[in-house]
């Protein structure tokens, strides 16, 4: 099945719009999701069983953590991804490989929105581009923020890089998911204006209605861009990404993204990465945890689909978790000030 035939025609998107502005792609994703609820079994099971999830709250120096019991996500957090099991494995996100009721809609010509059947957050998509090309942000940062915009202050959108996060690293797809939950917004928030005692800035510059600064909060390096203008934040985002992918000698850096859209104002935070998995992800016996960040994680809801292994995680454990996997801050410091300083 190609993806002309995968698409929802405009009668059936009305089904389940409502009153909705028929021309917002907000209320086109809400016909969507209502209509593959109604209409995909697998993702009716989805959101059942995301219905039925534990959470907890763990404080770290002040910053709230959302640990997530998600038994479902354990395909996603254990997959292969080296290049081996990948060339092995029909690619999930092509059109001929999806499941025969999955349905989407077009979105800006190159990208098809779709429901993930394995929800994190409410309302959780994928937004994968028609080809099979491989996962690669150069060139996409605008793709991105403009999705962000258009999908509206409801929702956040996020990249994972090829190698820490991405579970499908040959196909370029971004995800959204409802930001009624987004704890490392709320961090920023209450940082505000930066104090010593829970995030240390490196470097801060304004141009204008523009902030660029670094934030080292729980074990996380985040170096977070902000502005009402667009197209001046996006060669700052571009420039940083140039100098990680220099200076850890990388094409592409590991990082994973995640921007959202509040009252005009674009966020674009990063999380540049120094390891796929934690030493935990690998251990064995009590000391094994199943936890392998991607974006979500590293915005502060730690998904853990054992059940043995979300009892037991503590905040220093996560701290840790975070530490191992996050590009050292210091580091990440000197590479925005040199960038700051140009």
């Amino acid at each position: 099945m190609n993806w002309q035939e995968r698409i929802l025609s405009l009668n059936e998107i009305n089904q389940y719009i409502g009153d909705k502005d028929e021309s917002s792609i907000s209320a086109s994703v809400e016909a969507l999701i209502a209509h593959q609820k109604a209409n995909w079994q697998q993702l009716k099971e989805g959101y059942e069983a995301f219905s039925q999830i534990e959470t907890r709250n763990v404080n770290i120096d002040g910053s709230n953590i959302v640990v997530q019991h998600n038994p479902r996500r354990v395909r996603s957090t254990a997959a292969a991804v080296d290049k081996d099991s990948i060339a092995a494995r029909p690619c999930f996100l092509c059109s001929e490989n999806l499941p025969e009721e999955e349905r989407g809609i077009f979105y800006d010509e190159e990208y098809v929105i779709l429901c993930n059947p394995f929800p994190v957050l409410d309302k959780h998509l994928v937004i994968a581009h028609k080809q099979h090309i491989e996962q690669k942000i150069e060139g996409r940062i605008e793709e991105l923020l403009a999705l962000a915009f258009d999908l509206g202050d409801e929702y956040f959108v996020l990249y994972n890089g090829p190698e820490c996060g991405a579970s499908a690293p040959d196909h370029l797809h971004f995800q959204a998911l409802s930001r009624a939950v987004l704890p490392i917004e709320e961090t920023l928030k209450a940082g505000e204006p930066p104090s010593e005692a829970d995030c240390g800035v490196c470097e801060s510059m304004e141009r204008g209605n523009f902030e660029l600064f670094t934030v080292t909060d729980a074990g996380r390096s985040v170096i977070v861009f902000r502005g009402a203008n667009k197209f001046e934040l996006v060669p700052w985002v571009y420039q940083i990404i140039a100098s990680l992918s220099k200076a850890t000698f990388k094409p592409e850096p590991m990082l994973n993204i995640v921007a959202y859209v509040d009252s005009g104002v674009y966020t674009v935070l990063l999380f540049p990465r120094a390891r796929h998995r934690p030493a935990c992800f690998f251990a064995e016996g009590a000391e094994r945890l199943t936890i392998s960040p991607g974006a979500v994680d590293m915005a502060g809801i730690v998904v853990v689909p054992e059940p043995e292994h979300y009892k037991k995680i503590s905040a220093e454990q996560i701290e840790m978790i975070f530490s191992e996997v996050s590009l050292n801050s210091d580091f990440v410091d000197e590479i925005v000030g040199q960038v700051c300083e140009a």
